[in-house]
């Protein structure tokens, strides 16, 4: 009788999982039928046995694609997980009576993720549970790098469904120190010779000064006349030199971790078009920005994913769009991850840029004349120096940095009394701004300046390769 039962049962699932129940379209009008409910988990690609209370007739898999179900007796069945999802069971006994409801949720294995991190980080108090269709890790770790590194192995065992709640008993912070040092130069010098020679009806006339559309700095003239015969000379010329230096000191502190982000510098529109003379305009942020996420591993290094970027307008190559000026931009930026050791330097990125251009224009054949061909020809040269370098000095941060954060008297820009303002012309009362080109001296060890080379001279040496940027540290 059990065997015959038992047939009969598997003919049942089968059949009803096979065949899709059609559900009239007045079924949401109808109550459903009251049954007790109860929830099973199974993880995906294996089974788990059930028991039920009362004996079955049959049972309806509504979603045959999620889950299959073997009837092993008219009292116990086993459930085998195929695919990450939620679906039912209907269960009837004699007389079609429905006696109860399960809902079915296949998902990952806890046990096996629970038992590969137990091998993986051992003596770490790490629970993994269920959570719908995905996992979810709790309890409280170590440090960080632990709770990074349980995320990490829960999301290759369960991609894109892995929840960490996990608490750190000690969570330390990082400060991260970046300098952008920047100095530029820039030298040129422009020469020309224009000349007009008259003869009666007959005039002659050669150069037209300098090449550049600077104008010129220094002119020398000559003019002399004898009869119907004239020369009228004038010898230009121009020098410029410039030196240009830039330093960026942006810091930010940063739980271990995490994310911290820093903006000095504002936005400025840009014109987008977006069809026949129309556009919108959007914003582009500039200044000093900082991105950066730190992470103090187990042997004491600091894993540092950081990007500084310092920018400004740059008026100079800038394009008008639809009657819109849009400025260009100056950028100096890096993004790079390394390890470096608390409280030391690391340059982590450098540039040595050498530019030297010239220009000769002359009269043909009269310019290659020795000595006097100077008077047929105009010269122009111009050469442009940029040394780079980004510092990073990132420190794990402990209890003097607060009580040195709590002794900050605060920052500069006291204003004055109306008094001092109206009468004496003071603007503040602060002392004047240093002429010190590192500005303030570092919270540790002070960095060494970018050292700027020698004056630049108006010969044309072999173009140098770039030098190496040394590390600085402990």
């Amino acid at each position: 009788m059990t065997r015959t039962f038992t047939a009969t049962l598997f003919a049942s699932v089968a059949l009803l999982t096979a065949t899709a129940v059609a559900t009239p379209a007045f079924a949401d009008a109808l109550p459903s039928e009251a049954a007790p409910n109860r929830v099973i988990s199974v993880p995906r690609d294996k089974s788990l046995s059930f028991r039920l209370d009362e004996p079955a007739t049959k049972i309806v898999v509504a979603q045959p694609d999620i889950a299959e179900v073997v009837a092993t007796t008219d009292r116990s069945f086993y459930v085998r997980g195929i695919d990450t999802g939620s679906t039912n069971l209907l269960v009837y006994g004699p007389g079609g009576r429905l006696l109860e409801v399960i809902d079915v949720r296949v998902g990952y294995d806890a046990r096996a993720l629970q038992s590969d991190l137990d091998t993986a980080l051992p003596g770490e108090h790490i629970r993994v549970q269920t959570l719908g269709e995905g996992v979810l890790l709790t309890g409280a770790v170590s440090t960080t790098s632990v709770a990074n590194r349980a995320k990490l192995i829960a999301d290759k065992f369960a991609p894109d469904a892995a929840t960490s709640l996990l608490t750190v008993n000690a969570s330390q912070e990082v400060v991260l120190e970046v300098r952008v040092m920047e100095a530029t130069r820039s030298a040129l010098q422009d020469m020309g010779f224009a000349a007009a020679i008259t003869s009666g009806n007959t005039t002659f006339t050669y150069g037209t000064g300098l090449i550049g559309n600077a104008p010129a700095a220094g002119v020398l003239g000559f003019h002399t006349h004898a009869g119907n015969n004239g020369i009228d000379a004038s010898l230009q010329a121009l020098e410029e030199k410039g030196i240009i230096r830039t330093l960026a000191r942006p810091n930010l502190v940063a739980v271990s971790g995490g994310k911290a982000s820093f903006l000095a510098g504002g936005e400025f529109p840009y014109p987008v078009p977006t069809g026949l003379n129309q556009i919108t305009l959007e914003f582009r942020s500039y200044g000093v920005k900082l991105n950066f996420e730190p992470t103090v591993q187990d042997n004491g290094l600091i894993r540092l994913a950081v990007a500084p970027e310092v920018s400004q307008l740059d008026q100079a190559n800038s394009i008008k769009i639809n009657g819109v000026q849009v400025p260009g931009l100056i950028t100096r930026k890096a993004d790079t991850t390394v390890e470096i050791k608390d409280g030391d330097s690391l340059a982590i990125g450098g540039l040595f840029l050498h530019d030297y251009s010239n220009d000769i224009r002359q009269v043909p054949l009269l310019g290659n004349i020795p000595v006097l061909g100077t008077l047929f020809r105009s010269a122009r040269w111009k050469r442009d120096e940029t040394e780079l370098v980004i510092i990073v000095t990132p420190r794990i941060v402990t209890a003097r940095d607060f009580d040195k954060a709590a002794k900050t008297a605060g920052v500069s820009g006291a204003e004055p009394a109306v008094l001092d303002f109206l009468v004496n012309g003071k603007i503040s009362h602060d002392p004047p701004m240093s002429r010190d080109p590192d500005m303030r001296a570092p919270i540790n060890a002070p960095t060494p300046p970018l050292q700027l080379r020698g004056e630049i001279k108006p010969v044309a040496p072999a173009i140098p390769t770039a030098p190496a940027v040394p590390a600085s540290g402990k």
